[in-house]
């Protein structure tokens, strides 16, 4: 009886030492598996943030390269229309070549004196009016100028520029229709999407000029802040698209035009102004369009935001 009691104390006895050198070796495997996920953990990340990095980097080489083209398409077209402006000039001048050279001889009576073909003074004119031959100026282009050398090929021209203030010419500049706030705005537009900044910024300026009350004033100043980005102008394209944001807080081009701020005080090297002007992103507009708010993301990547 005593030995069945013992056995089992023995057994009892040699399988504790060993029960206890198995927990160990288990908690020492379980400490280096959690120790080699940690370490793969922080590996990903670093490749994480290497990753982003170098997408924001693109991203920036990226927009660098697209308003190098952009100026460089502004810069050709701009070369085309002064050569297409020296054309008009060339043509000018062989016009006024062309009337020199087709100018009848000059006139001489019996004493070798020149004659100039003036109708006599009794000589009428179709409509009946008597001619006018007397020493005054005479009219040679039906428009009422004053011309006093009947052979001067720029007479019209020099005639005009002695018009009378409020004559025909101004008369005609104050009929010209105006033009409404929605074709003001379309041609300025247009001229943005064909590459012309000056002409856009300058037509941008004049609407927000002449109708500071319409609809589409946010995005004119949101639109004149593109055209002083994309020259590099950045502390300009802030003021406009903070003035876009004031006009109209929940406009179409809101989102963008907070995000535009952000990449313009960045370009200025004001970064943690950047960071804090995208942190309200999400607050002020939670309903953004996935556009507006990858464009977000990738400027707070840029500006190193944490």
């Amino acid at each position: 009886m005593i030995r069945y009691l013992i056995l089992p104390l023995a057994i009892l006895l040699f399988s504790a030492p060993v029960d206890a050198q198995s927990r160990r070796e288990l908690a020492s495997r379980l400490d280096a598996v959690e120790a080699r996920l940690a370490e793969m953990d922080s590996l990903r990340i670093a490749q994480n943030d290497q990753m982003l990095t170098r997408i924001a980097e693109l991203e920036f080489q990226v927009r660098d390269a697209t308003g190098q083209a952009e100026r460089l398409e502004f810069e050709n077209r701009q070369l085309g229309q002064r050569i297409a402006a020296q054309d008009r000039e060339i043509q000018s001048l062989r016009n006024q070549l062309a009337a020199l050279r087709s100018r009848p001889a000059q006139q001489y009576d019996d004493e070798g004196n020149p004659v100039d073909p003036v109708p006599d003074a009794g000589a009428m004119t179709d409509s009946g009016e008597r001619a006018n031959t007397g020493s005054g100026p005479r009219d040679l282009t039906g428009g009422g100028l004053a011309v006093t050398d009947a052979g001067d090929p720029y007479a019209a021209d020099r005639a005009a520029a002695t018009r009378p203030l409020g004559g025909t010419i101004a008369g005609a500049a104050d009929r010209a229709p105006a033009m409404s706030a929605n074709q003001a705005y379309g041609q300025a537009r247009a001229k943005l999407l064909d590459g012309d900044f000056d002409g856009a910024q300058e037509d941008f300026s004049s609407f927000i000029g002449n109708f500071p009350d319409d609809e589409l004033i946010d995005e004119a100043w949101f639109w004149l802040g593109e055209t002083y980005y994309v020259r590099g102008d950045y502390a300009s394209a802030a003021d406009a698209y903070i003035t876009s944001l004031r006009e109209e807080r929940n406009g179409s081009v809101a989102p963008d035009a907070l995000v535009r701020l952000a990449s313009s005080l960045g370009a200025l090297g004001r970064n943690d102004e950047a960071c804090q002007t995208l942190a309200r992103f999400s607050r002020e507009f939670p309903s953004a369009g996935p556009n507006a708010t990858a464009r977000a993301e990738r400027e707070a990547l840029r500006a190193g935001c944490r």
